[in-house]
C-alpha cells in the first residue's frame, strides 16, 4: 500500500502516523531507535506491506498488470490501491475524507522534526501539494505513477499502464474491495499483538 492507506492505517494516532508514514525510510533495526510508540508504527508499516504482498487478491491486481510492470507490478499495484481507497473511501470508514486528510496533514507536519532527513525536505512540498488529495484524481494518480517510474531502472509505458488500469478498474476495484477490509482487520490484530 502507498502513503494514503498506510495514513488510514493508523486508526488517528499520531504516533502510529509517524511510524507508518517513514515506514519505508527505515532500514534494518534502526527502527528500535525511536520511542516505543512510533516503533509500532514503523512495524505495523511492515506489516501492512507483507500482508498486502501475499494476499491472493492483490495477486490478482498484479497479474492483471504484470505485461505492463514487470517486477514492479506490486508497488504499481500499491498506488493504484491508494486511488481505489479514494473513490471507495465511503464503503471503508465514515470518516469524511476531507475531515481525515486535514487531520493527518496537521499531524505529519507536527512530527516532522522527527522524520529521517530525506522526509522532512520532502514533506513541505508534500503538504502543499496536499498529497493525500492526489489520489481523489486522475492526474493527481497519473502524477504519482509517474513519479514513481522514474526511480526504477527500465522504461515503462505510463500512460498503457494507466489506460489498463481505467478500462479494467471494476476488476481492480472488486480486488481491493474484498481485500482491503482483510488488511484492516490484520492492522488491527497486529496492533493488539505488539501492545
Amino acid at each position: 500500500m502507498n502513503h494514503l492507506a498506510h495514513c488510514f492505517l493508523s486508526f488517528g494516532d499520531e504516533d502510529l502516523l509517524l511510524g507508518n508514514f517513514i515506514g519505508d525510510f527505515v532500514k534494518g533495526h534502526d527502527w528500535e531507535r525511536y520511542p516505543r510508540p512510533v516503533q509500532h508504527g514503523i512495524l505495523l508499516h511492515r506489516a501492512i506491506d507483507s500482508y498486502t504482498d501475499n494476499h491472493p487478491l492483490t495477486d490478482r491486481s498484479v497479474t492483471r498488470i504484470r505485461p505492463l510492470a514487470r517486477r514492479y507490478a506490486p508497488p504499481f499495484v500499491d498506488i493504484l490501491y491508494d486511488y481505489l481507497l479514494a473513490i471507495h473511501w465511503e464503503k471503508h470508514t465514515a470518516e469524511a475524507f476531507e475531515t481525515f486528510a486535514q487531520k493527518t496533514y496537521q499531524q505529519l507536519e507536527k512530527r516532522a522534526s522527527e522524520m529521517p532527513p530525506i522526509l522532512q525536505e520532502r514533506l513541505p512540498k508534500m503538504l502543499a501539494g496536499q498529497f493525500l488529495h492526489g489520489y481523489t484524481r486522475r492526474d493527481g494518480l497519473d502524477w504519482v505513477l509517474q513519479r514513481f517510474s522514474t526511480r526504477l531502472s527500465g522504461q515503462f509505458d505510463i500512460q498503457a499502464l494507466s489506460d489498463t488500469f481505467f478500462q479494467e478498474i471494476d476488476g481492480f476495484s472488486e480486488d481491493f474491495n474484498g481485500f482491503f477490509p482483510d488488511l484492516v482487520a490484520h492492522a488491527k490484530h497486529t496492533l493488539q499483538q505488539n501492545r
